[in-house]
């Protein structure tokens, strides 16, 4: 029966229960309207991830529901149909080595590289629990007649990530990998569209997660990322874990859309020499490191850069795939674009992404800005700092976060302290900011 609102208001209970229910709107769409900013990386749980594993084997055949928590990279080698590698084996040799195995020399791609994404930016170089971050990316292709092959997974991706204190040389057999991160990748003809509304669906995710720890305790399957997105906010060194599945696709797509595979960004690793890492600059290490230098002219950084070059080309195919105009997918099709024959670091300005206009030579101190403390979370969660479009649809948001006393979850950025004359910055820009 349909009654006149001016019949509802005249009662005085009808009207205060009609004002809690509009106070009670805005709480829940105020809190929406933040969350559209906030980085947003989820901790996921021990229980969720455990289940996860358990469909994971179950799905793909990989061990079996109740073995496959002791699983180690070695059984990941075996699945692909790489009989003769082990664990320590992806982990220490060197990437011309493992880049010799398989049957066809493009079935194994290896590099080493600079990850300042990885490193815990809570710390200054010169800090006594200051670390340098790097990493180890294989990629694997499934051999023919391998489990992996047999149950539609043509390659696994595998991030070991070390961290150095300064000075020391990287990706010594003494470092071990503290976190190996896995992504199964499924034949492209197989995976789902649309995401699928029931968990026995019987097409395939874009990637499936798998999460090994280090080897001295065994490097059997973990649960968990222990990272730092939030140092900040925790206290300590400021790690916390993020359990498979929710802590990694996040980064990689962000549910509940279909998980892509993000590039290697090498110009922001060159970025990040002229701000946070002038040390690093000064020792002439080489940020790829099997190139040995960071002369962009060398033979042997172009033989380096060419290796991360032909990844790339394979991560955008997949970016493409999994979410054509995703952020992540602009950034990967601009990294392709401009490094066609271009080994050289180019600045931020140089790579906007999005529609017109995009990110102008004025703004460029801004864009450098939000490059070196923003970048880390919002170049693949919800948005990129890169697309100026959707940074300008959350200027009010990214006002609202910046503030001094912005509550947790809510200000930016979470992972360190945001200089005083780099907030007023932002601030004053995004208060004015015109389309």
């Amino acid at each position: 029966m349909h009654i006149p609102l001016r019949r509802l208001l005249q009662s005085r209970s009808n009207r205060l229960y009609l004002r809690r229910f509009q106070r009670s709107l805005i709480i829940v769409g105020l809190g929406l309207w933040l969350n559209r900013l906030h980085a947003d990386v989820p901790t996921g749980s021990l229980s969720s991830a455990k289940k996860y594993y358990k469909s994971l084997s179950e799905k793909l055949n990989y061990s079996t529901p109740d073995k496959v928590s002791q699983t180690t990279l070695t059984d990941l080698a075996a699945y692909l149909g790489y009989t003769n590698l082990t664990s320590t084996n992806l982990e220490y040799d060197d990437p011309e080595v493992l880049m010799g195995l398989g049957a066809d020399r493009a079935d194994v791609l290896a590099s080493r590289f600079f990850a300042p994404k990885i490193m815990n930016v809570k710390f200054k170089e010169g800090d006594k629990d200051f670390r340098l971050g790097w990493r180890k990316l294989v990629r694997l292709r499934s051999q023919v007649g391998s489990p992996a092959k047999s149950n539609s997974i043509v390659a696994a991706v595998i991030l070991f990530n070390t961290f150095t204190s300064q000075g020391a040389i990287p990706f010594a057999r003494s470092n071990e990998s503290v976190n190996t991160q896995v992504m199964l990748l499924p034949d492209p003809d197989k995976i789902r569209r649309p995401p699928p509304q029931k968990d026995n669906d019987a097409t395939m995710d874009s990637a499936y997660w798998l999460d090994y720890q280090n080897l001295s305790s065994g490097g059997r399957l973990g649960y968990a990322l222990n990272a730092s997105f939030d140092a900040n906010e925790l206290s300590g060194v400021g790690n916390k874990d993020y359990f498979v599945p929710e802590g990694c696709v996040a980064c990689h797509g962000l549910n509940p859309q279909r998980p892509l595979l993000n590039f290697l960004d090498t110009d922001h690793w060159f970025d990040r020499l002229e701000n946070d890492f002038q040390k690093l600059k000064d020792s002439g290490l080489a940020l790829l490191f099997d190139a040995g230098t960071n002369d962009p002219d060398s033979p042997k950084y172009r033989q380096a850069f060419d290796i991360i070059a032909k990844f790339n080309l394979e991560a955008d195919k997949h970016a493409k795939q999994a979410q054509p105009f995703h952020d992540e997918t602009l950034a990967s099709a601009k990294w392709q674009e401009l490094h066609s024959t271009n080994f050289a670091h180019l600045p931020p300005i140089q790579r906007a992404i999005g529609p017109s206009p995009q990110w102008n030579k004025n703004e460029k101190n801004v864009l450098n800005t939000m490059n070196q403390y923003c970048y880390r979370c919002h170049g693949t969660v919800k948005f990129s700092v890169f697309n100026r479009t959707n940074t300008f649809n959350r200027r009010a948001l990214i006002v609202g976060s910046l503030a001094v006393n912005a509550k947790v979850g809510i200000k930016m950025p979470p992972d360190r302290d945001l200089p005083d004359d780099k907030r007023e910055q932002l601030v004053n820009f995004f208060k004015s900011f015109s389309k």
